[in-house]
C-alpha cells in the first residue's frame, strides 16, 4: 500500500511545480522531499520528476498519480474525521439493553437525554434479560439485575441502586388495607407473575418463599406486566414484584411492603470495556444514575448505591 505521507508530498510537488516550493509549503527540507519522491518512485516503478537545469519537470505519470491521490487523501481525511467523531461520541452507535422493570419509568428519560446530547448518535434500545451467553445480546451498555451473573472481564459493573420487594393485590383484596404483609401469608394464595419461572429474577423470590417455608403457587404466568395487573385487579391473585414497579401500577391495584426478612435486589449498569471511555456511553451511565436517584426519592424501599 502506498504511503499517504509520500502521496501528500507528491501532490504538493505537482501543485507547486518545484521541490523547494513544496518543501516550504510542507515544512520539510528540500532533501526530505526528494527522499520521499525517490521512495515513491522505487515503490511504484514510475518516473515522477525529471531534472531540468536547477529545477524539475513533473511527468505525466506523476500528474495522474497525484490526481488520484488527491481523492484518496480526501477519503482518508474523512476516515480520520470519523474516527475523531467516534472518539468524541458525536456520532456512531450505542446499544442499550435493559430489564423490563425500568422500561416504562427510566428508559424514556435516559433515551431522550442521550439523544439530545448526541443528536448524531444511532441509539438502539433493547429489552433483554441479559443472562444469555451471547455477548452481543447484551448491547454496549446494559441495565441489569445483579443476579444476571458475571458477563466476563470485558465488562465493567457499576452499582446503581438497591430495592426491596412488595406484594401486589387488587384494591378489593382482603390484604389491600394492610400496611405490611409477611411472605408466609401469601403461601396459600394463587400467584400471578410475568417473570419466567426459571429466570434468575423469579429465583430470588422463590428462594425467599422457600426460606419462609413454602413454594409459591403460580397459577398465571403471562408474558407482560399489564396482564399481571389485570389479573390482580380482577380476582384473588397476588404477585411479588420489585419496589420500582409501584410506579407502573393502576389505581385498582395496591402495593404492600413485605415485612420481616424480605428479599432485596441490586440494579447495575454494565458497560462493555471497549466503549467505556466513549463519551456517549459515559453520559448514558450518568443519566441512569440521575434517574435512579430521582426514583429513590419517591419509591419506598429504594436506596441509591
Amino acid at each position: 500500500m502506498l504511503d499517504p505521507v509520500k502521496l501528500r508530498v507528491l501532490r504538493s510537488v505537482v501543485e507547486t511545480g518545484s521541490i523547494r516550493a513544496s518543501a516550504e509549503a510542507l515544512g520539510y527540507t528540500p532533501s526530505a522531499v526528494s527522499q520521499h519522491l525517490a521512495a515513491l518512485r522505487h515503490q511504484t516503478g514510475l518516473e515522477l520528476v525529471e531534472r531540468s537545469g536547477r529545477g524539475v519537470v513533473i511527468t505525466p505519470a506523476a500528474k495522474a498519480l497525484a490526481d488520484r491521490a488527491d481523492r484518496a487523501l480526501e477519503a482518508l481525511a474523512d476516515v480520520e474525521r470519523l474516527a475523531q467523531e467516534l472518539k468524541s461520541g458525536r456520532t456512531g452507535s450505542l446499544s442499550l439493553a435493559y430489564v423490563g422493570s425500568v422500561a416504562a419509568t427510566w428508559l424514556p428519560r435516559v433515551a431522550s437525554e442521550v439523544r439530545q446530547a448526541f443528536p448524531d448518535l444511532a441509539l438502539t434500545l433493547q429489552l433483554r434479560d441479559c443472562t444469555q451467553g451471547d455477548a452481543a445480546y447484551r448491547g454496549d451498555v446494559a441495565i441489569v439485575d445483579a443476579t444476571a451473573g458475571d458477563f466476563g472481564p470485558e465488562w465493567e459493573s457499576t452499582d446503581v441502586l438497591e430495592e426491596g420487594y412488595v406484594a401486589l393485590v387488587g384494591a378489593t383484596h382482603p390484604l389491600a388495607a394492610r400496611e405490611r404483609v409477611a411472605l408466609g401469608e401469601l403461601a396459600d394464595l394463587p400467584w400471578v407473575t410475568d417473570d419466567p419461572l426459571d429466570s434468575v429474577w423469579f429465583g430470588v423470590i422463590a428462594s425467599a418463599c422457600k426460606a419462609a417455608g413454602f413454594t409459591p403457587h403460580v397459577e398465571v404466568n403471562p408474558s407482560d406486566f399489564e396482564a399481571v395487573l389485570g389479573f390482580l385487579a380482577a380476582g384473588d391473585h397476588v404477585s411479588v414484584q420489585p419496589s420500582l414497579v409501584t410506579q407502573r401500577i393502576r389505581a385498582d391495584v395496591v402495593s404492600i411492603p413485605l415485612a420481616g426478612d424480605r428479599p432485596r435486589r441490586r440494579i447495575q449498569v454494565r458497560t462493555r470495556r471497549a466503549v467505556a471511555q466513549n463519551p456517549a456511553a459515559r453520559y448514558a451511565l450518568e443519566c441512569v444514575r440521575a434517574v435512579a436517584a430521582d426514583h429513590a426519592d419517591v419509591v419506598p424501599g429504594v436506596r441509591v448505591l
